[in-house]
């Protein structure tokens, strides 16, 4: 039995009231609890099973969309408004025996913190085999540094120093006083860290690589296209003309369309808007730029909205598995299903190693385009959906715990998607010049 919310004229807190009972996902980690007018959320390893948070059934409809039940019941799937994943739920006669035995540890106790994240990760990140990280050789060389006196700092140190070998910018560990990001340093970064020292420059990385943006952006709306770019999207979108023949888009992120944080149904609907608006200024060109040098991701689905409105027609964007017990999900297939209003021209579409996670998934949703080219800079490489995960002690972290494959069962993780035309970002025979070589090349290829 399909329960249709876009068509059930029952209203959407109807679908999950009928599922009360306990349902545990197939991967990612979660117990769902649902009663009558409330849910429950827990969050799962083989030696915990700990409470997160209590909603009303309202709000769980707000998180999940397109419900399906299996005919025995016993089973159902859900998309998350927040991305394009389906998540399976099996049901369970009763919470885990080891919800009890959580309750009855020391949220503070750094081992048992240690263990809750040992776990976490050993079940469901995705990428250990790819990263040739040997996860339980970290166990036995960093378990023995925690006891059950070890400070904060210590046991932040340690999973730090456990995480860093993975060079993943998806992975980061939060904490009321400290953060740690484990992604690797893109060539970028060492590029202009190099300019600043061989300039006796003293602003930090961040400082300079903000002002090169900025000179960028100047550039491109001064220069290319005379002061005409309209905005649109809480202005994370511009475009206009470079001449009657190139158009140019500025995606800056994946999300924030509608000005509303963490509301992807906004978002989308936002994206909607603006497309038709970019499609009524541009949308007659022969050649359209699409440019995510700086786009560092947001919502897998804005992503696939935005790519709805440049696909010539239904094509496989992607297949997705998450980890699940020792293995993997079955490979989901995602499609991008054109919207009613299309562009019909050639798309060139600029990337840089700062083009990460569902920036990414809008290249990889491009990939069957028959008229399209990639230029710039192999994007980041973080292409998983963020799994949050906590610990007892108050502390969350992200990790990766889905494989994506492009159309053809290419891996882009860890590598990134490479341009078909490769090209530095910001680089300083460009900046020399006061052009943009990326945009001098498309103009060149057209003709332009």
């Amino acid at each position: 039995m399909k329960i249709d919310q876009k068509r059930d004229c029952s209203p959407p807190v109807s679908v999950f009231s009928d599922l009360q009972g306990v349902w545990r996902s197939q991967g990612y980690g979660k117990i769902l609890l649902i009663e009558r007018d409330q849910y429950t959320l827990f969050e799962e390893t083989t030696i915990s099973c700990r409470k997160l948070y209590t909603g009303t059934i309202e709000e769980l409809n707000q998180y999940y969309e397109d419900v399906v039940v299996s005919p025995g019941g016993h089973a159902f799937s859900a998309h998350r408004v927040s991305g394009v994943a389906r998540i399976r739920f099996r049901c369970l006669k009763a919470l885990p025996a080891t919800a009890a035995a959580t309750r009855r540890n020391d949220a503070r106790d750094p081992e048992y913190n240690f263990e809750i994240f040992w776990r976490t990760f050993d079940e469901q990140y995705a990428l250990f085999e790819l990263k040739s990280v040997a996860w339980d050789q970290a166990y036995l060389t960093y378990r023995p540094q925690i006891n059950a006196r070890s400070s904060r700092e210590t046991l932040f140190a340690t999973m730090a120093a456990m995480l860093r070998p993975l060079k993943d910018g998806h992975i980061r560990l939060n904490t009321p006083w400290g953060h740690y990001n484990a992604g690797a340093q893109p060539a970028l970064y060492q590029r202009l860290t190099q300019e600043l020292e061989d300039a006796n420059d003293d602003r930090d990385l961040p400082s300079y690589l903000g002002d090169l943006k900025e000179w960028l952006h100047a550039v491109i709306h001064e220069d290319y296209l005379m002061g005409g770019a309209r905005h649109g999207g809480n202005r994370l979108l511009e475009w206009g003309r470079l001449n009657n023949a190139v158009g140019y888009m500025n995606i800056r992120a994946m999300a924030g369309q509608s000005g509303k944080t963490g509301e992807p149904a906004a978002d989308l609907m936002a994206v909607d808007n603006v497309m038709r608006k970019v499609l009524a200024d541009v949308g007659d060109l022969s050649n359209l730029i699409v440019d995510l040098r700086s786009n560092g991701g947001g919502y897998d689905g804005v992503a696939l909205r935005m790519a709805a409105y440049l696909m010539d027609r239904k094509r496989l964007a992607f297949t997705k598995s998450a980890r699940h017990g020792s293995g993997f999900t079955g490979k989901q297939p995602v499609h991008v299903v054109p919207a009613s209003e299309t562009y019909r021209g050639n798309l060139f579409v600029l990337t840089s190693e700062l083009t990460a996670s569902a920036a990414e998934i809008f290249v990889l949703s491009l990939l069957q385009h028959p008229r399209l080219t990639l230029i710039g800079e192999p994007t980041q490489g973080i292409l998983s959906d963020t799994l949050e995960c906590h610990l007892p002690n108050g502390w969350h972290m992200t990790l990766s715990n889905e494989i994506y494959r492009a159309y053809d069962g290419q891996l882009y993780e860890d590598v990134g998607i490479p341009p078909h035309i490769r090209m530095h970002y910001l680089g300083r025979k460009g900046r020399e010049e006061g052009k943009d070589p990326m945009l001098e090349r498309v103009l060149k290829l057209v003709g332009g």
